[in-house]
């Protein structure tokens, strides 16, 4: 079978890379090859699908520190889990006491572990339930000489890509999806929760493929289609209002729309471009949490003046003299 790429590599970042490079990689990633903005083009379904592989290994701190030390056999469907993990982790350890051998040119990465069965790999690494070593004799779980039988297989688990709007992502959304597993076609209601993001995984526990033993797990990879005014940071919403100039001078009462509908928002006299009036709690909802929007301030000033137009302002300007960079610092 094809060796499977390193999933550093797929998602371009350095095995010395911090979470938060992993997850700017991955967003990036999941822009340019997200099977919505690539319709009928498998090469890029086939990517999104490793770049999503990669991230749920690299993300999720016990998953990478498994992969780091011992590649993907170590963190595939199936892989040891628990004891008999560290009991295999042990013995990698301690070889220079206790030395495994292999056959020559084999490695853990050289097998098919999607059927989740570890026993027959460490039949091929070990030779048999137990690794000798100068005679010294290794079980994997339960008592000496006595072999474990492997468990049954694990259902594979099934991606879905979902494209959310700005709103259904903000405040969540439950969705009729049709999904094909075990060869049908089904029909799911999906309750996608508030406040997810572009590259977000959802997981439906249970509604994957069945397998021999406990099936598997839905995983939905949202992508959010950009909004055409508001713009999202954190927990928080923004907003951009145009002022006129008579209106940043002056004050105004400006009605503004907000996920939960229109406000009327009160504008103070004086207002410069980039001041922010914040709606509290008219944010993105997230695990009980909420944000809240901020109308940013923009100042539209007149154009198309005459002589006597520049002639008042010019004695405006006299009258009321701003240092417009006193506090830059250059």
């Amino acid at each position: 079978m094809a060796k499977k790429r390193d999933y550093y590599d797929i998602l371009g970042v350095s095995k010395k890379a911090t979470a938060d490079e992993i997850r700017k990689s991955h967003r990036k990633l999941v822009l340019k090859f997200h099977p919505d903005k690539n319709p009928g083009n498998k090469s890029a379904e086939e990517k999104f699908k490793e770049i999503q592989e990669a991230y749920d290994v690299l993300s999720d701190e016990s998953k990478r520190k498994k992969y780091d030390e011992f590649g993907h056999a170590a963190v595939a469907q199936g892989a040891p889990q628990g004891e008999e993990y560290e009991a295999f982790r042990r013995a990698q350890q301690n070889a220079g006491r206790t030395q495994w051998r292999a056959s020559p040119g084999v490695s853990v990465e050289d097998f098919d572990v999607n059927s989740g069965d570890m026993g027959s790999i460490f039949d091929q690494l070990f030779g048999g339930q137990q690794g000798r070593a100068g005679g010294a004799g290794m079980n994997f779980g339960g008592s000496r000489g006595r072999a474990r039988s492997a468990p049954p297989p694990r259902g594979q688990d099934i991606e879905h890509p979902v494209t959310l709007t700005f709103e259904q992502a903000a405040r969540g959304v439950t969705l009729p999806l049709q999904i094909s597993r075990g060869g049908n076609v089904e029909t799911i209601d999906v309750k996608i929760p508030a406040g997810v993001k572009d590259g977000s995984r959802v997981r439906i526990k249970g509604k994957g493929e069945q397998g021999g033993g406990e099936p598997g797990d839905i995983y939905i990879i949202t992508a959010i289609t950009p909004h055409a005014y508001f713009r999202r940071e954190g927990l928080d919403i923004y907003l951009d209002v145009p002022l006129s100039m008579y209106e940043a001078l002056l004050g105004a009462k400006v009605t503004v729309p907000t996920l939960d509908g229109r406000l009327t928002v009160t504008i103070p006299p004086g207002a410069s471009s980039g001041t922010r009036l914040r709606l509290k709690g008219h944010g993105i909802e997230r695990a009980g949490e909420k944000g809240d929007q901020y109308v940013v301030v923009k100042v539209i000033v007149p154009k198309g003046l005459d002589e006597e137009d520049k002639t008042e302002l010019a004695k405006i300007a006299a009258k009321h003299p701003i240092d417009a960079r006193a506090d830059v610092g250059w």
